[in-house]
């Protein structure tokens, strides 16, 4: 027989090791706070260019003008993923139409033909804009009276980040019987 008692190999893994609480704690804060500094970076692009100056355009009874309300200057350093333009207008003219386009390499401020002016005339759902390029509204009514539009809200992507944001100038548009 044998005094000796066996060693026990396992008494130091059978003990529970626990994570400080204050630890754990300080990582979940940290990834909170990173995770919101990159949402509000990536949703808050550096503002577009606006301006009090109306642009005001005539035009006879179904006959569409084209209004220039928000260029990218040449030295407009940003490539916008337009996803989207809103329009809002209130008109005496009846049910206006008003349908945006982007003028590409070119700009108009009130004209009945834009391919004139533009290199390119496309819609402006999931295209680009980048430097040199306009918004123009196509604008027309079937019965007389004065279309008031506010500026446009373009949403787009720009990089990472992305917008729904006022841009370019105001429009009035007086639409005169034939």
């Amino acid at each position: 027989m044998s005094d000796a008692t066996p060693e026990r190999d396992g008494d130091a893994s059978l003990q529970v090791r626990r994570r400080p609480r204050a630890a754990l704690v300080g990582w979940v804060l940290g990834i909170v706070a990173v995770a919101a500094i990159v949402a509000w970076v990536s949703t808050h692009p550096p503002a577009l260019s606006t301006s009090t100056t109306t642009v005001t355009a005539s035009t006879p009874v179904s006959q569409p003008v084209f209004v220039g309300v928000f260029t990218a200057p040449a030295d407009f350093d940003r490539t916008l993923h337009l996803s989207g333009v809103k329009i809002f207008a209130t008109s005496t003219a009846g049910d206006a139409l008003i349908t945006p386009h982007l003028c590409r390499g070119g700009s108009v401020s009130v004209t009945t033909d834009p391919e004139a002016f533009c290199s390119d005339v496309v819609g402006t759902e999931g295209t680009t804009m980048g430097a040199g390029d306009e918004i123009v509204l196509e604008v027309s009514a079937a019965a007389p009276g004065t279309i008031a539009i506010d500026r446009i809200r373009l949403a787009y992507r720009d990089g990472l980040r992305w917008g729904t944001q006022d841009a370019g100038s105001p429009a009035r548009v007086t639409v005169i019987p034939r």
